[in-house]
């Protein structure tokens, strides 16, 4: 779903300001907190803090990047203590170096008040960074693979050279070969959804109910999973259509198990089948892929017209 980043990035700010100024309430009480080791030792537990809570928020993410990502937060709570040092100096007039490294490491109610909310306050930030990497990675897969599998593949036995034998020598129909090559290219564009991992099935369901294509776990069954899409639309839009709303766009549904997703592509539902646990990337892995299908469905049958395909 659309995430407005500059509310989340002025909120980081806000949420900034407020852990600078909090510590000045004790100011200078210690409350009997004391740390005698040195500094870089400080430094490596906290790094070692930071880098924990964001594998445990980031659990999908790359190693190297959850790594990247506990430097900088480590990089943010000195700026925060630098920041915390320089209210210091100006309320308290005291010594810039002493303020400062009070505001870094020596203050200990500080410091830890900033150690244990700085990944909390960056995990909008991070998260973006993510999804940004991956709509720029991933933004057009039917481009960069199309000579792979997102390609129009043709098996032997539908291949244009059967076309050539006589009438009732084995030849199978045109209408029949480029129907299945698009059913293919479409279960290309669900499997793309199927690999990302927690999704069950993804199927797509003409306005009658029936599977167009599907790319589906074992233990899922895409016919029922079609049959619930196309009533869960129905009564949706029921309800919608008395409150003067129109149809929904999208529908999400989230129960202890599992986290069920509906797109409008037309007269077509693209239904979306996942763990409960699935992380929130996914959701830009589902815009990727109805935009691929919407481009396709549109070049194959008419610019402006979704139509279910026919036998």
């Amino acid at each position: 779903m659309p995430v407005d980043y500059r509310r989340e990035m002025r909120g980081v700010l806000l949420i900034s300001l407020l852990v600078m100024v909090l510590p000045l309430v004790l100011f200078p009480k210690n409350l009997g907190l004391k740390f005698t080791s040195s500094v870089s030792l400080l430094f490596a537990l906290e790094l070692g803090w930071y880098t924990l809570v964001l594998f445990v928020i980031f659990s999908k993410a790359a190693a190297p990047r959850v790594f990247l990502f506990a430097l900088l937060t480590l990089g943010y709570r000195i700026g925060l203590g630098i920041g915390f040092g320089i209210l210091l100096l100006v309320m308290f007039s005291l010594g810039l170096s002493f303020s400062i490294k009070m505001g870094i490491y020596q203050y200990l109610p500080a410091f830890l008040l900033q150690a244990l909310v700085s990944p909390f306050v960056l995990k909008p930030f991070y998260r973006f960074l993510i999804e940004k990497t991956q709509k720029t990675t991933v933004a057009e897969p039917s481009a960069t693979m199309s000579a792979g599998r997102l390609a129009e593949r043709v098996p032997p036995e539908t291949s244009l050279e059967s076309n050539q034998g006589p009438e009732g020598t084995g030849s199978i129909p045109k209408e029949k070969e480029t129907k299945v090559a698009a059913e293919e290219k479409l279960e290309n564009f669900l499997h793309y959804l199927r690999e990302y991992a927690g999704v069950k099935a993804a199927v797509l369901v003409d306005h009658e109910g029936l599977v167009v294509a599907e790319d589906s776990s074992p233990d899922s069954d895409s016919e029922t999973v079609a049959t619930y899409a196309k009533h869960i639309k129905e009564t949706n839009d029921r309800i919608l259509d008395k409150m003067g709303e129109k149809s929904s766009e999208r529908i999400g549904i989230h129960t202890p198990d599992s986290w069920i997703c509906l797109n409008q592509i037309g007269d077509f539902t693209l239904a979306v089948v996942s763990d409960r646990r699935t992380d929130e990337l996914l959701s830009v892995r589902i815009q990727q892929s109805t935009g691929m299908i919407r481009r396709f469905l549109c070049q194959r049958y008419q610019e402006n017209t979704l139509k279910a395909v026919e036998a």
